[in-house]
């Protein structure tokens, strides 16, 4: 029978001693013969007298390549899983940690001195601002302000001015309002009103009610309620006078007020506000002054105002 012959070669396979040509009939007789007549598994093992033993490893090595599971997991103790918990849940808090960080230092855009708030005001009118201690600024055209520190934790409140603005600060004993960075001298106040100019070539402060402290390097001067400041850089002191603060903030409601004002004065001042105007008065007319109100928000008329007043024009655009 033919299964006899298979099962007698069967055998000799499954113990390695097949030779070249047994191998070769072995593989016809598999290939030619019914299935019935193939020899059931159980009596060709029957026929192998050596029993195949595999050593754990080799059993764990297959049982993982077929299941991707270990035949027998590892148990670990159980302070050392109550570790790796631990471990785990540590790394994972340092992620968040570093994620946290990156998201409050890293993502937001680099500002020079820890700048918290900025406000710009890039239209042609006065811009009305309230800061968080309920301090109100009128802030001028072309002007920017800097809040510097938080006024919640930090010690003091501390901004920076670029331009013009018309402080009503919030009075509050325990945090004295600073304005630093704004020209030749730093301000000081508790809590008071007055207007600030802070530019290139002026930096003036004009005291409404209460009063104020200005310093430059090591130098300071207290300011009181109808007096204006500036800091003389070429005698190196500051210079107080009395001042209409009345007049000095009349732009607040969109006026420019001058009494006998320069007129070379009063074109700077155009010129501040409409930077892209490039204004130029006629020299025969640098040592004449004006009295009167020019719209803030309206360069034309201002100019028409002007050039009516002395009966031609002495302003031109360059």
């Amino acid at each position: 029978m033919k299964d006899k012959k298979i099962a007698a070669l069967y055998k000799k396979y499954l113990l390695g001693e097949l030779s070249p040509q047994e191998n070769t009939i072995f593989l016809d007789l598999l290939t030619s013969c019914d299935p019935d007549e193939l020899p059931e598994l159980e009596e060709v093992i029957a026929l192998v007298d050596r029993s195949c033993d595999l050593n754990k490893s080799i059993s764990d090595d297959i049982f993982y390549a077929i299941t991707g599971a270990e035949l027998c997991p590892k148990v670990q103790p159980i302070w050392k899983r109550r570790w790796a918990s631990i471990a785990v849940a540590a790394s994972l808090l340092l992620v968040a940690f570093v994620g946290l960080f990156y998201l409050l230092f890293e993502s937001r855009p680099a500002r020079p001195d820890d700048v918290f708030m900025q406000y710009s005001n890039s239209t042609k009118f006065v811009k009305r601002l309230t800061l968080s201690d309920g301090t109100r600024i009128s802030l001028r055209q072309g002007g920017q302000i800097d809040v510097l520190s938080d006024f919640r934790t930090d010690s003091l409140r501390k901004i920076r001015l670029s331009g013009e603005a018309f402080f009503e600060v919030a009075k509050n004993p325990k945090k004295a309002f600073v304005i630093v960075n704004s020209g030749d001298f730093d301000v000081r106040v508790l809590g008071t009103a007055f207007n600030l100019i802070c530019l290139p070539q002026q930096a003036r402060l004009m005291l409404n009610h209460g009063k104020v402290q200005v310093t430059h390097d090591e130098q300071h001067s207290i300011i009181h309620s109808g007096q204006q400041v500036a800091y003389d850089v070429q005698h190196q002191q500051f210079k107080v006078s009395a001042v209409d603060t009345v007049a000095a903030s009349t732009w607040k409601s969109d006026l420019l007020s001058f009494n006998q004002i320069p007129l070379a004065q009063i074109v700077d001042d155009l010129n501040n506000l409409y930077p892209d105007q490039n204004l130029q008065l006629i020299d025969s007319f640098q040592m004449r002054s004006f009295t009167g109100y020019l719209p803030a928000s309206d360069l034309e008329k201002s100019l028409k105002i002007l050039n009516t007043a002395f009966n031609q024009t002495i302003i031109h655009k360059k």
